[in-house]
């Protein structure tokens, strides 16, 4: 009997490294979808090609799992969109910081216990 419930019990830890990735995964889907349409919404309008140039491409990577958001490309005169985007997120001298990069970043913070959370809630 106390074998049998052993070996159960193994199954089940098994399971659980399984899980634990997936609730991850999900958690990590769900947080970079809310940060691409944060700063897709809050990127200025008046930049030329800035909004167009926002892309989110997933890492395909054995070792890492996760999304790039990048603005990609030069605008008309050779200038990297992903400079102004930081140049219009900081501010400089002249022109006032927007901080809407920083704001979506921000939505990240407690991923860690949301993805707890979901495991949590998986296991049970």
């Amino acid at each position: 009997m106390m074998v049998k419930q052993l070996a159960e019990y193994f199954e089940r830890l098994e399971k659980v490294g399984d899980i634990a990735v997936e609730c991850l995964k999900e958690q990590i889907d769900i947080e970079a979808e809310s940060v691409e349409q944060e700063i897709r919404e809050n990127t200025p309008e008046d930049t030329g090609g800035l909004k167009a140039s926002f892309t989110k491409t997933k890492i395909q990577d054995s070792n890492r799992y996760g999304y790039r958001l990048e603005y990609e490309g030069n605008n008309s005169k050779g200038v990297p969109y992903a400079k102004i985007a930081n140049i219009l997120n900081s501010g400089t001298s002249t022109i006032k910081p927007k901080r809407f990069i920083r704001k979506a970043v921000k939505k990240l913070k407690g991923l860690d216990d949301r993805a707890a959370k979901r495991f949590v809630e998986k296991i049970k």
